[in-house]
C-alpha cells in the first residue's frame, strides 16, 4: 500500500514538474466554478485554475467587499454580476478544449494550490474578454499583461460597460 502512495505521489510531481517546463498546454474545461475558476481535464487528473489577472465578484454576498469594484458597496448587486460572470464563462468554456498559457511572473500555482493560467478559447484571451465586457477588474499582481488588462478594465469602465454602468 506504501509502495502504490509514493507511486502515485511521485507521478503527480513528475506531471507538476513537466508542466511547469512549458509555456502553454491544451485541456478540456469540465466545469466552471465562478468567473475566474474553471475544472480542468488535465491528462485524466482534475485540476483547478485560477485566471490570471482577473477577479470577477463572488457569487455569494456575504464574501463581496464594498468599495473592491470602485465605488460599488451594493453587495447583492456585486453578487449577481458573479453569477453573470460564471454564466458566460460556462457558455464560452464549458465542455471545450482550451489553451492555458503560464506566465513565470505569477509562478505555476497559487497558494491554494490552483494552477494559474491565461486560457484562450478558439484563440480568444478569454481572461481579456472578462475585462471587456465589464464582467471582471484587474487582479493586481505581478503579472506579464498587467499594463495591457489595466487598459482593459479602463475602457470599460470609461464606456460604463457590464457592473461598471454602476460606479460612478
Amino acid at each position: 500500500m506504501r509502495q502504490i502512495a509514493i507511486i502515485i505521489i511521485l507521478t503527480a510531481l513528475t506531471l507538476c514538474l513537466c508542466m511547469q517546463n512549458q509555456k502553454e498546454v491544451y485541456v478540456k474545461v469540465v466545469d466552471v466554478i465562478d468567473g475566474d475558476t474553471i475544472v480542468v481535464d488535465m491528462n485524466g487528473k482534475l485540476e483547478r485554475v485560477r485566471l490570471i489577472g482577473v477577479d470577477t465578484p463572488e457569487l455569494k454576498v456575504e464574501r463581496n467587499k464594498p468599495y473592491e469594484y470602485d465605488n460599488i458597496t451594493d453587495l447583492t448587486l456585486l453578487a449577481e454580476w458573479g453569477w453573470k460572470a460564471r454564466e458566460f464563462a460556462e457558455k464560452w468554456l464549458e465542455g471545450k478544449i482550451v489553451k492555458l498559457e503560464f506566465d513565470e511572473l505569477t509562478g505555476y500555482r497559487d497558494k491554494y494550490g490552483r494552477i494559474l493560467a491565461y486560457v484562450y478559447v478558439n484563440g480568444t484571451d478569454f481572461n481579456a474578454l472578462l475585462l471587456e465586457k465589464g464582467l471582471a477588474r484587474v487582479y493586481v499582481i505581478k503579472f506579464k499583461k498587467l499594463e495591457y488588462y489595466m487598459k482593459l478594465e479602463k475602457r470599460a469602465f470609461d464606456e460604463r460597460v457590464g457592473l461598471w454602468r454602476f460606479a460612478s
